[in-house]
């Protein structure tokens, strides 16, 4: 028998969970009173979050007067279990308290707080780089929380952002766990999707520029005309083009993105989305790509799941990546920087984080991923019937 808890004040279906309307990031609280068991908890969740690739931090929350990180207690047993750990303080947070944390805050960061403001915009940036932000909490605690009941108590007086209430039992664990991973999957699906389009190369093996080459002989549609057409569908006019240059009338009213000074080739047009717009999920391809199709980009799309920070796919098995037909959340913007940070423009190095997938695609979809660079190329796939 189930015997978690809906909240009345919630007002939701048990399939569905209730998003604060400023919060699609994955913050969860893990709240209740003292002695309710919520570090043993995270302490327990941790290994199974972990070992599904999810990248976690834990936030200790109202940490006045810290502990220093000895054996056994809170701090390091989170850190022993796998978790990142970062402080966020109050103002008696003090200097003199973080020397007595030396040990801990090897691990973690404390933070000066500045109330529910300042403690909310702190979460936020940790979860740019974190699959899940844990954050263990009292009822005043201004996240979206579970709430873990202590021996004899009843349900907590302030119910608003208390998303599922969990009694003390053996079955507690499981129950949370299940729980957080349906709402971790809905969350990450609520990140808005871009597509960026390249259309700032030289085209110079080709003479004239790519995007605007007709699709067909008979048919006045341009490659990028045709590129939107299999977009709209999957993202509506959430399109940008990167790079200069004319563009036909029916999309002069997409938004144009400006290249990154001092950066060429395709890095300069994913640095400029995502600098642009910090907290989307981005389709970029490139505008050789004639015959892309709406069914290789749904493919894309429904590979997106928490801790897939990237898909890159391959055609073939022992192939190389392909970075210009690809999808990457806005997770992967550090990795994009690092690469110009260390000086390289190859945005297929992408591929080699863990965090990024590199799936086979499927042989029907493959033409989406046909490219034509030359004049020469370009007769012999309309001779074959293909452009």
């Amino acid at each position: 028998m189930n015997r978690t808890m809906t909240p009345q004040a919630c007002k939701q279906n048990k399939n569905q969970f209730s998003i604060l309307p400023s919060t699609r990031q994955p913050i969860l609280g893990i709240c209740g009173l003292s002695g309710a068991g919520r570090t043993t908890l995270i302490e327990a969740l941790l290994p199974e979050l972990i070992q599904r690739g999810l990248r976690v931090a834990v936030v200790k929350d109202d940490c006045r007067k810290l502990p220093a990180d000895l054996p056994g207690k809170d701090s390091d047993r989170l850190y022993r279990a796998g978790a990142d750990l970062f402080v966020l303080g109050g103002e008696d947070f003090s200097r003199q308290d973080r020397s007595e944390s030396n040990a801990y805050l090897l691990r973690g960061i404390g933070l000066h707080g500045a109330g529910d403001a300042g403690f909310s915009f702190q979460l936020s940036q940790l979860a740019r780089y974190y699959d899940l932000v844990l954050v263990e909490g009292h009822a005043q605690t201004p996240v979206q929380k579970v709430w873990l009941l202590a021996e004899e108590e009843r349900l907590p007086a302030d119910m608003e952002t208390v998303l599922r209430v969990f009694p003390r039992d053996e079955a507690r664990g499981a129950q949370v766990l299940d729980f957080l991973l349906a709402w971790l999957q809905e969350i990450w699906l609520q990140t808005p999707v871009w597509a960026c389009v390249l259309i700032g190369g030289r085209s110079s093996r080709m003479g004239r520029p790519k995007h605007l080459l007709e699709k067909e002989k008979t048919v006045a549609t341009t490659w990028l005309e045709h590129t939107a057409s299999q977009l709209f569908p999957l993202v509506g006019n959430n399109i940008a083009l990167s790079g200069s240059g004319l563009v036909p009338e029916s999309l002069a009213h997409l938004p144009r993105l400006p290249d990154i000074p001092e950066v060429s080739g395709p890095l300069t047009g994913i640095l400029a989305a995502m600098r642009w717009q910090p907290a989307l999920s981005w389709l970029l391809m490139a505008c050789d790509m004639p015959d892309i199709s709406t069914e290789a980009l749904t493919w894309l799309l429904d590979r997106r799941r928490p801790g897939c920070w990237g898909t890159v796919p391959r055609l073939h098995e022992d192939g190389y990546v392909e970075p210009l037909l690809a999808h990457y959340d806005y997770r992967s913007a550090p990795l994009f920087e690092q690469l110009l940070a260390t000086g390289s423009l190859r945005i297929g190095q992408i591929a080699r984080q863990k965090k990024i997938e590199t799936p086979l695609v499927p042989f029907a979809l493959t033409a989406s991923w046909h490219n034509i660079n030359t004049p020469q190329e370009l007769a012999r796939s309309r001779q074959a019937g293909a452009v």
